[in-house]
């Protein structure tokens, strides 16, 4: 027998140093310091992450520059509900926008839950309300973007643009519509964009893909007034096949606009002239670019009613103030990576050259944004120009100026350069800044952009997502005449599936899985379970006889060999 006690089970650890203790303290100090300065590091350096399908939530280019020309408050009053689906995507985006620049504040009031705070902004902007049926506050405006007592409305169906009622797909327009309101409130005058009238040109409220209408809406929308000279409609524009406009069956006839003062205009537009414009028009015209006026001016070919020549429009004397002259050709793009697949060569895209009004567009180049022109003429400088013209568009060195196309036209195949044609690379953009006027106080002086082709103002090219290019240029060029911060352009968001349409076929078949089969199939299944369950409890045992617990039976037959 040992005299040795055993040692006592369990016995507590000896205790904690003072070096683990302060080893321990300095840790937990150092974490709580590191926490801090990341999070100091994290709200000097502010960043979000978009990973919502088409980037819902990532501003573009146009909307940062906006945001950080704000230099006082611009407030923002969201007036949808909690239950409204517009409502989760519109407080993110003004959180990436209140990001950007903390002088945007936002007050977000539910006309249900707020309605104290909600007949205030009712009261101060004049917003019209109503209850629907539910009791639930309909406004007329979603949103008010205000700088001082200068407010502007959104609507829903500003915010959203439904695609297809059918299907139920719909586009979100946040971005464009909110950065679009903050610039509208901004800018303290509308600059007046006037559209000369009475030589063919096509009418601003002619809609369409050959309209000028959709430039006008898109004018308006960026804060531009727009008018046309010279009073009503004007007549007798050619369209593409030659043939003049006409009225619609119908249709009440325009009432005529009011006179307006050239002198007053920002920019003077020619659209196109198909008739020859009078010497009194031109030397108006002229009067007003050299005292300091911009003027974009877009022409090309025009043939006369007996398809024997070009009309002499009578602009050489207006285009020589630019230092630029339209010669009388109609361009071909033989290069088969700029011309068109279908036709002769007549629609290309140019080549974009480096220039202020260029720069979104070669920025752009990467993702297959490029102007396209169709039905175009070649320009050149002049002899005596005041200034050299910089060229914005340019075809390649295999494009050629034809100068017998009505003798080609007759017999039309795979057009040739001949002698006396003109070689490429060919102009069919240009630019001018002309010497300020003496005792001006503008930051520059008179500028000019004249366009080969009457086509690139439009209406098709702001419709069709594949001109969307020419958009951009025809925009980036007002906004360099006018001296105007670029024009939105905010690139669309996917459209996407905002609901289901269900018929009364569809309801009843998901009633029948609802209600019957998928009830019907877990009883199924929990009946199938329940029966193999008992089948293996039923299961004899090795022995242990029936329904004796697995390996019982051994265990007793060893308790039994173990025993005296």
């Amino acid at each position: 027998m040992s005299g040795e006690r055993p040692a006592q089970a369990g016995a507590p650890p000896p205790g904690t140093s003072l070096g683990e203790k302060l080893s321990a303290s300095v840790g937990i100090i150092a974490a709580m310091v590191l926490a801090v300065l990341v999070n100091l590091l994290v709200a000097r350096h502010y960043r979000r992450w978009d990973w919502t399908q088409g980037g819902l939530y990532t501003l573009s280019d146009a909307t940062v520059s906006t945001l950080r020309s704000i230099e006082e408050p611009i407030r923002v009053y969201v007036l949808l509900s909690e239950g409204d689906p517009l409502t989760l995507s519109v407080r993110h985006l003004l959180d990436a926008y209140r990001a950007e620049n903390p002088r945007i504040e936002v007050e977000v009031t539910d006309p249900d839950r707020r309605p104290a705070e909600f007949l205030a902004v009712q009261q101060r902007y004049g917003v019209v309300a109503g209850k629907t049926d539910d009791g639930r506050i309909v406004t007329d405006a979603a949103i008010i973007v205000a700088r001082g007592d200068r407010p502007h409305f959104l609507t829903a169906s500003d915010l959203v643009e439904v695609e297809d009622e059918d299907d139920l797909r719909s586009r979100p327009r946040l971005e464009q519509a909110l950065t679009g309101a903050i610039r509208s409130v901004l800018r303290s005058e509308r600059p007046l964009v006037c559209f000369a009238a009475g030589h063919g040109e096509r009418s601003i409220e002619a809609g369409g893909a050959g309209g000028l209408a959709a430039l006008k809406d898109r004018l308006n929308k960026n804060n531009y007034e727009v008018v046309e000279l010279g009073g009503g409609r004007s007549g007798g524009g050619r369209d593409d096949d030659g043939h003049g406009d006409e009225e619609e069956a119908g249709a009440a006839p325009s009432e005529p606009a009011p006179e307006v003062d050239l002198d007053r205009c920002r920019v003077l537009v020619l659209a196109g002239p198909s008739q020859p414009v009078p010497a009194s028009d031109v030397a108006r015209y002229r009067a007003f670019i050299e005292k300091g006026g911009s003027a974009l001016i877009a022409l090309g070919p025009v043939p006369d009613e007996s398809d024997q020549r070009y009309v002499d429009l009578g602009l050489s004397g207006l285009l020589a103030v630019a230092g630029v002259q339209l010669r009388s050709d109609f361009v071909f793009e033989l290069d088969p990576k700029l011309r068109s697949t279908q036709g002769f060569g007549e629609t290309f895209a140019p080549i974009v050259r480096p220039h202020p009004i260029t720069e979104g567009l070669i920025k752009a180049a990467d993702q297959g944004l490029g102007p396209v022109l169709t039905v175009a003429s070649s320009l050149a400088p002049t002899a005596s120009g005041p200034v050299a013209p910089a060229p914005l568009l340019v075809t390649s060195d295999q494009a050629f100026g034809m100068v017998d196309f009505f003798g080609w036209a007759r017999d039309p195949s795979e057009p040739k350069p001949r002698d006396g044609d003109h070689p490429g690379p060919l102009t069919v953009a240009c630019a001018s800044e002309l010497p300020k006027p003496a005792g001006s106080s503008a930051a520059h002086g008179p500028r000019v952009v004249v366009v080969g082709s009457p086509g690139v103002l439009y209406g098709a090219n702001w419709q069709s997502p594949e001109l969307r290019g020419t958009a951009v240029f025809v925009e980036s060029a007002l906004s360099w005449l006018a001296a105007s911060p670029p024009m939105l352009d905010i690139p669309d968001k996917p459209a996407s599936t905002a609901g289901l349409r269900i018929s009364e076929d569809s309801l009843a078949g998901i009633f029948r899985y609802v209600i019957v089969y998928m009830p019907l199939a877990a009883a199924l299944l929990g009946l199938a379970v329940y029966l193999a369950r008992r089948g293996s409890e039923r299961r004899p045992g090795d022995k242990g006889g029936p329904g004796a617990p697995a390996g019982r039976g051994a265990s007793a037959e060893a308790e039994r060999e173990g025993s005296p």
